[in-house]
């Protein structure tokens, strides 16, 4: 247990700064991956590859937290004023840039896929995005609120 620690402690702290963005939360992260971990491992059940099971338990672990937090904070009613109801934060833009690669998945038509993409991925304003699809803020605003509650419901469920 002890060389697991020592080996792998430094390798996912820094994982998860990079998933996190936050030494308090990938600190949080860590020690939680490492909980499980030796829970695992005092089931004394036979591992093929331990680099693998480990990584394994670190990513769904990352998982679980991220659907929490999604689900937690989505609990905000859409305002046609207001900017999708509140202002995105960095780890909301983490956790949606880790999913994008599964919108396919998801049932976003055409314009909330690509505001949704524009918005996470290329950093656009609502105002650069409205002017670069050529539909009004209001409807970008709306294709992201929309995009936001199939995403939460694909990951919830």
């Amino acid at each position: 247990m002890d060389r697991i620690f020592d080996e792998y402690y430094y390798k996912i702290y820094y994982w998860a700064i990079k998933k996190t963005n936050n030494r308090e939360d990938a600190e949080d992260l860590t020690n939680n991956v490492f909980v499980a971990i030796f829970e695992y491992f005092n089931e004394n059940i036979s591992i093929d590859k331990i680099d693998n099971l480990i990584w394994k338990i670190a990513h769904n672990i990352w998982s679980a937290k991220a659907k929490k937090y999604i689900k937690e904070r989505d609990n905000v009613s859409y305002d046609e004023n207001n900017e999708v109801g509140r202002e995105e934060n960095t780890l909301d833009k983490i956790i949606y840039r880790e999913i994008i690669d599964n919108l396919d998945n998801v049932g976003l038509t055409e314009k909330e896929m690509l505001s949704f993409r524009l918005y996470y991925i290329e950093d656009l304003s609502i105002k650069e995005i409205s002017e670069k699809i050529n539909s009004s803020e209001s409807n970008i605003k709306y294709y992201l609120y929309s995009a936001r509650n199939k995403v939460k419901e694909k990951y919830d469920g």
